[in-house]
């Protein structure tokens, strides 16, 4: 079995190869991504301004938990083209649409729709450029993809996913660069871990989901199937 930095590592770097392809699509993809939401959102997604993000979603949606995570799909698909151009409102964007699945009226009415939205929250915020620009957005995105992927209503929709979410976050926010500009990140994100691989509703979902989660904590070999898995997925999606 190789050892868990290797695996964080390869998985790490699929994840940022990915998305120049998907940044360096034609011209204006940014724009044209935001213009598919309603104006307001749109707006807000283009300012900047992550607060006026959650606004316009918690207004647009009326307070329904479903329609409030649609709209943060769409403020995501909008921050993930705008990586490579404006990273800073990628990172606002992606920041808030990551507070919004981590609400838990939203992972009562829609798990799978919470654990996509910090999937690609975090594969946005673990990005090199996300994390030069933005560190401590990068790292509230991290803590919060944590809480949702151990949240057990959500571990339960893709197991794997869950894990590499998990994975991801805690080696971003346990690297020097986060660690320096958000201190306190990597203890939350620990708590979170070290409350999933105790959790009897996630061993229920996954009987090894104890042993790999402290893995991941103490950077130790995976089990060799999940570590496979984990590695073929790359970040997942």
């Amino acid at each position: 079995m190789r050892p868990l930095i290797l695996c964080l590592t390869s998985a790490l770097a699929l994840a940022v190869v990915s998305l120049p392809a998907d940044a360096q699509q034609a011209p204006g993809q940014n724009r044209a991504a935001a213009q598919a939401m309603p104006p307001a959102l749109q707006a807000a997604v283009l300012s900047g301004n992550s607060a006026a993000i959650q606004r316009a979603i918690t207004t647009l949606s009326q307070g329904n938990p479903a329609t409030m995570a649609s709209l943060a799909g769409q403020v995501m698909t909008a921050a993930e083209s705008m990586v490579a151009t404006n990273p800073t409102a990628a990172a606002a964007a992606a920041a808030s649409a990551s507070t919004i699945a981590a609400q838990p009226a939203v992972i009562a009415a829609a798990p799978q729709s919470a654990l996509s939205l910090v999937v690609s929250a975090n594969r946005s915020a673990i990005t090199p450029v996300v994390q030069q620009v933005a560190p401590a957005v990068s790292a509230a995105i991290s803590g919060s993809a944590t809480q949702v992927a151990s949240n057990p209503q959500v571990f339960q929709v893709a197991p794997t996913a869950a894990l590499q979410v998990m994975s991801d976050a805690y080696n971003s926010v346990s690297s020097p660069a986060i660690a320096a500009a958000a201190p306190n990140a990597v203890q939350s994100v620990t708590a979170s871990l070290t409350q999933a691989s105790a959790n009897p509703q996630i061993a229920t979902a996954m009987a090894e989901s104890g042993q790999v989660i402290t893995a991941i904590l103490t950077k130790q070999p995976l089990p060799t199937s999940v570590q496979d898995s984990i590695v073929a997925r790359g970040t997942a999606s």
